[in-house]
């Protein structure tokens, strides 16, 4: 029996082991309506070299999602985290393919971080669509359009514009520009891929937001279709939001289907020997990136950036200051009695997408001398919010004060804290009366409990540049009480705030909460002398 003489689904199983030749003979058998029956049928077919390994499930996932699209479909979008080596761009870059050989989309944008990033994207779409079987299978999408006398019109490196009439676009965050549209048409495809950077700051960030949110998605057609696809590489940014483990969750792109974040290996486990470290147990998540392939990419890369980039530990990247500490850590059963406690916070002066976060810390001593770091939170937000949460931690944990490192705006934080007191009060009577306030209402809502009068505590300052220091400079030193044992402990919970904050430092910003951590700690080792500023501090009675 020749393989012409073999039916169609023994066909489809062959084509995981043909060579070429035999590649090229059962295309012949297999008519192309029955060959886009089936996505891997279609992949093994099109672009062998590429799609050798069996799919994980997260591929089965994708293609299944991506093949459900049709021409008048408005589907979900497909939000897919995965590891560098995961088959991330190639999966992105052949989806587009196959949106267009099947004439699902006619017009994409390929957006990137950069323009250089998306035009390199797309100039691996062109180098796919003028393989031979592309040509021999979809000819008019693997012509380029030409003019009336046969000049090419749009193949060059930010858009390719086929025969059939499919037109994609690279275009970079860096660039993008409101309004964004082909003649009269509006994209109904944007690909979302390298869109995040390790050192991005909360402005970066934000502009980012502002850029795909207000500039991009409201640019697509009714029907739009959008892939983002990325590894994690900021717990900030924008794939940690849209894959809901950022602080803050994305308001974007609300009907997501989310695959992810997945580690190229589940249960990693190395050892260092004699500098080569090595994997020594896991299970890999693909077939295409097994323990043999994720070993030489780590000995060529290093293990820290290999858990970065492979493994989405955000804080895994080398290069701060603090980063070669194994942090001491004790649940909140495990906390002995406090003989002080301080909240600080590093403010900024405004909210906007240039400003810096907003760092608070609650630390608290006990009699063996130990600092405890009891809570930490990091966001931007506006002065008066970050005050409302400041003093709502220093009265439930017993803080006699609120310092402030207030180099930016100097005399303005008095009324700020006043406003902030003020705030909090109101806040606390209407949840005494069960009315919703906006804020930080678990905070609030626990301070009902508290007898008698409520004191707010009063305001400390700080000035870093009384000092002379630079945050570097000031943060050494409270490196060297974290490097002496049993000397700071981190309190489960918010510690992943503050050791990502510590490990980054100073090599990317946000800077915050760090400087709010060592004016706290400076403050209680000090035995609590600190510049201190009376607000009038009073008492109410709820």
């Amino acid at each position: 029996m020749t393989l012409l003489d073999r039916e169609p689904d023994e066909l489809r199983a062959l084509l995981e082991y043909a060579t070429d030749d035999e590649t090229a003979i059962i295309v012949q058998a297999l008519e192309l309506d029955r060959l886009e029956e089936d996505p891997l049928c279609w992949l093994r077919t099109l672009f062998p070299v590429h799609f050798k390994a069996p799919f994980a499930p997260h591929h089965d996932q994708f293609w299944a999602w991506l093949w459900t699209i049709g021409v008048d479909d408005s589907p979900e979008s497909y939000v897919g985290v995965w590891p560098r080596g995961g088959a991330k761009s190639t999966s992105a870059e052949v989806g587009v393919v196959a949106l267009a050989a099947r004439r699902a989309r006619r017009y994409g944008l390929y957006v990137s971080e950069t323009q250089d990033q998306a035009n390199d994207h797309v100039q691996n779409i062109a180098s796919l669509l003028e393989t031979d079987m592309v040509g021999h299978l979809y000819p008019d999408l693997g012509r380029r359009l030409v003019g009336k006398y046969g000049s090419s019109k749009g193949w060059r490196r930010n858009r390719l514009r086929t025969a059939d009439g499919f037109t994609i676009d690279a275009l970079g965050l860096d660039v993008a520009a409101r309004g964004v549209k082909l003649d009269e048409d509006r994209p109904d495809l944007i690909v979302f891929d390298d869109l995040d950077s390790e050192d991005d700051g909360p402005g970066q960030i934000e502009r980012k937001l502002q850029a795909i949110t207000r500039k991009l998605i409201p640019a697509g057609a009714p029907t739009l279709a959008v892939l983002a696809i990325q590894n994690l590489v900021h717990p900030q940014g924008i794939f940690a939001r849209l894959a809901g483990v950022a602080e803050e969750p994305a308001e974007f792109l609300q009907r997501r289907i989310v695959s992810g974040p997945i580690p190229a290996i589940d249960g990693l486990t190395v050892e260092d020997h004699d500098g080569q470290w090595t994997i020594i147990d896991g299970r890999p998540t693909w077939a295409g990136q097994d323990l043999e392939r994720c070993q030489a990419m780590m000995t060529r890369m290093g293990v820290t950036a290999f858990r970065a980039e492979c493994q989405h530990e955000t804080d895994a990247r080398g290069g701060g200051m603090f980063d070669h500490l194994n942090f001491a850590h004790c649940t909140l059963d495990q906390l002995p009695a406090l003989r002080r406690t301080e909240v600080w916070v590093d403010p900024a002066v405004t909210a906007s997408d240039n400003s810096d976060s907003m760092g608070i810390i609650a630390d608290g001593i006990a009699d063996s001398g130990t600092i405890y770091r009891l809570r930490a939170w990091e966001r931007r937000a506006t002065p008066v919010v970050a005050l409302k949460l400041a003093i709502c931690w220093a009265i439930e944990l017993g803080a006699g004060r609120v310092g402030i490192e207030t180099d930016q705006g100097r005399d303005t934080w008095t009324s700020v804290y006043r406003e902030a007191c003020d705030a909090v009060m109101t806040d606390l009577g209407q949840l005494a009366n069960d009315v919703p306030v906006d804020g930080p209402d678990e905070y609030l809502a626990a301070l009902i409990a508290i007898v008698g009068p409520v004191k707010f505590p009063p305001m400390a300052e700080r000035q870093a540049g009384v000092t002379q220091m630079s945050k570097a400079s000031r943060a050494s030193k409270m490196l060297v009480d974290y490097e002496r044992p049993g000397r700071i402990v981190h309190v489960l919970g918010t510690h992943l705030v503050l050791e990502r904050a510590l490990n980054r430092f100073p090599r990317s910003k946000p800077y915050d909460l760090v400087d709010a951590a060592y004016w706290s700690w400076r403050a209680i080792r000090a035995g609590g002398k600190a510049g201190r500023r009376s607000t009038g501090a009073y008492a109410q009675q709820l």
